[in-house]
């Protein structure tokens, strides 16, 4: 929590008060007063799943197919984006593919872009060959997207004034926002990739208006 914030009465109460009623926070400007992480290594609470599988082809190619799919169809995800390394040389033959894509040369990444992931569209994948031998190079891969849903529950039931200690009228807006970079490959078998091994969340917003 913010300094200026009651901690006390946060732990106990859940709610986000000033420590010190006489001073208070700066106004029409965003300031962060709560801000939490969400680390675990249960695999029950990935939203998201994303599966990696290069396949060397026999002919100096390699096959790669990447496929995703919702955990929590509760969940829905806009301008997803899956970043796929790619070898220093060469450029992907793109098979099939649900949604679009872009090849990024300056960051020798293919980018499989998605507008939405909810349960309507729970799964897809990608596939494409490209000329090269090591299957390792295609990782980590990295995923960035935005969410009015946040991971964790949580939401604010009601704003009072500090002096008065009347309901004020108020609007929220609650935004998660989710780009990681760096997996960890959980398993190798059968050029089977399993990722990732564990989890940080978020970067989120809750924007109050009174």
């Amino acid at each position: 929590t913010h300094p200026n914030v009651d901690k006390k009465l946060f732990s106990t109460d859940s709610i986000i008060a000033l420590k010190n009623p006489g001073k208070g926070f700066p106004v029409n400007q965003p300031l962060g007063v709560l801000r939490w992480r969400f680390i675990t290594k249960d695999e029950t609470s990935i939203p998201l799943s994303i599966n990696c599988w290069p396949t060397p082809a026999g002919d100096g190619t390699i096959d790669v197919n990447i496929e995703y799919e919702l955990e929590n169809e509760n969940q829905e995800f806009k301008d997803v984006v899956i970043s796929i390394p790619l070898p220093s040389v060469g450029n992907p033959v793109v098979g099939d593919v649900d949604g679009h894509y872009e090849v990024n040369r300056q960051a020798r990444t293919l980018e499989w872009q998605l507008p939405i992931i909810d349960a309507s569209n729970k799964q897809g994948s990608l596939e494409f060959n490209i000329a090269g031998e090591d299957v390792n190079v295609f990782f980590p891969v990295g995923v960035s997207f935005i969410s009015e849903k946040l991971i964790c529950d949580i939401d604010v039931l009601d704003v009072i004034h500090a002096e008065s200690g009347a309901s004020v009228t108020f609007s929220k807006e609650m935004i998660l926002d989710l780009a990681i970079q760096n997996f960890t490959i959980d398993e190798y078998s059968e050029r089977i990739f399993v990722f990732p091994i564990s989890y940080t969340f978020y970067q989120f917003w809750i924007n109050i208006a009174c």
